[in-house]
């Protein structure tokens, strides 16, 4: 009587989420999972952990203009009604949940109104815990797909991984959403990413113990590169990604690939591979990983080439650099994130899928973002280009140095700022004394409320 009782309800639970949620009927078809790092998505309750925190720019204006973009991006991946998944991370835990609607509500709200979805969702923080035992900010994991289940796995010093478990008709696919410590360049930091690496691969172990044919996804911010162990060989005799996590360069076959995980950066060329941009380089902190049971001819298969960085000139992509457009709540707040979004698209089929390709081959440093379209393309300045959707363009300078601390540099009657990320162009630039003339290129960007120049490289400099 009692498994009666529990079928009927089983039964009746999903007549109602074919009901409420008829995007479901079409589980049989591809569906596409995304991992989008939102870049601080703040609610408006002008409490924040942060130190820079500055509750001036976290008002109205900023926080609909930056959800308007985030939709606007979901719409550019997975049409009208957005991708069946997304693992979001960096969205602001809501500190005083009685007199405002938090960043998590703000953002499903414009994602209803908008016509995105209808979603599922589970947070990345338990908010019946002790409020002192919340996350600064969280991940969020969204589904068109009933979720049958959800765990936390806490971090000592960083943010939890969201387990979350869906239902595929009939075929359950765990999803594990992360976002690890920052400072991919750090030692100290790594620490602590090797932490959130041992956690998840022990989890990981268990569940392949438990269900040996399951299917799961490892999606996020793992604040690590896709080669961490080699870019960093020098610095970090062990890191979180490459050497515990066992993130790979070989795709699965029949075979299996034993506790290796397939990371889909390889199926891009190296010099295709980039989700962020820091200091002149590219970096791959976005990640979507697989195990061998994604490519078997059971349940949820992973449909081969399918993976994207997710840009979008105009939108999230500052075109003549082909960077991320970063999200700046300056001037009511213009950009989008310092991520592009990633995807990758699955299907339920009883074939194996295809080997398809595998760009093996694996970079020892990180790649230079190249410069040379937005010189060639750079127009003469003009103070009327003080605006934010001329953010990241490149134009022809020529000026006099005002100040030197900060180098400071005046072009018709403006002041802006003058920087670069290459120390050597910086020693150039402080080379010019007070008053003397100056000229080069440089793409417009902000720093700390003022306007600026970046110099990207020497030849950059006359």
């Amino acid at each position: 009587m009692i498994q009666t009782a529990r079928t009927f309800k089983t039964v009746f639970f999903l007549i109602l989420c074919l009901l409420a949620f008829p995007s479901i009927l079409l589980c049989n078809q591809p569906f596409k999972v995304v991992a989008y790092n939102v870049e601080n998505l703040f609610d408006r309750d002008n409490i924040s952990l942060y130190d820079d925190y500055k509750k001036e720019n976290y008002g109205i204006n900023e926080l609909e203009n930056k959800l308007e973009i985030i939709s606007s991006v979901l719409k550019k991946i997975g049409g009208k009604s957005g991708p069946e998944i997304i693992l979001f991370q960096e969205i602001e835990v809501d500190r005083s949940p009685s007199k405002i609607k938090s960043a998590t509500e703000e953002l499903l709200l414009e994602l209803k109104q908008k016509g995105l979805g209808p979603y599922y969702y589970e947070l990345g923080y338990n908010p019946r815990e002790p409020i002192e035992k919340w996350p600064a900010v969280h991940c969020l994991t969204l589904s068109k797909f009933p979720i049958i289940e959800s765990k936390l796995h806490p971090i000592k010093m960083a943010r939890p991984i969201l387990e979350t478990t869906l239902l595929i008709n009939g075929h359950k696919l765990t999803l594990f959403n992360n976002h690890w410590k920052s400072g991919a360049s750090s030692p100290e930091m790594e620490l602590h990413r090797i932490e959130n690496a041992e956690t998840l691969r022990k989890r990981i172990d268990q569940f392949c113990q438990e269900s040996p044919h399951g299917d799961y996804i490892i999606a996020g911010d793992l604040n690590s590169h896709y080669n961490q162990s080699t870019v960093y060989k020098s610095l970090m005799h062990k890191t979180g990604i490459n050497d515990i996590l066992l993130s790979s360069a070989i795709e699965p076959n029949l075979n299996g690939t034993g506790k290796k995980l397939y990371n889909l950066w390889h199926e891009l060329p190296s010099n295709k591979r980039g989700s962020d941009a820091w200091r002149g380089y590219w970096g791959t902190l976005m990640h979507i990983i697989l195990p061998s049971t994604m490519y078997d001819a059971k349940g949820i298969n992973y449909v081969s080439d399918s993976f994207r960085v997710e840009s979008f000139k105009e939108i999230n992509q500052i075109d003549s650099l082909e960077i991320p457009f970063p999200w700046s709540n300056d001037l009511s707040g213009f950009g989008c994130s310092d991520h592009f979004p990633i995807s990758a698209i699955f299907q339920i089929s009883n074939q194996p899928t295809k080997v398809g390709n595998n760009f093996q081959k694996t970079e020892i440093t990180q790649r230079a973002i190249d410069y040379k379209s937005a010189k060639n393309t750079a127009k003469l300045w003009k103070n009327e280009f003080l605006k934010p959707k001329y953010f990241g363009k490149t134009f022809k300078f020529t000026g006099f140095v005002q100040k030197k601390n900060p180098l400071t540099i005046n072009i018709q009657g403006y002041s802006l700022g003058l920087y670069s990320h290459d120390p050597g162009v910086r020693k150039t630039l402080f080379a010019h004394s007070t008053k003397s003339s100056i000229s080069g290129f440089g793409y417009l960007s902000r720093y700390r409320g003022q306007w600026q120049f970046i110099v990207a490289q020497q030849d950059w400099i006359k």
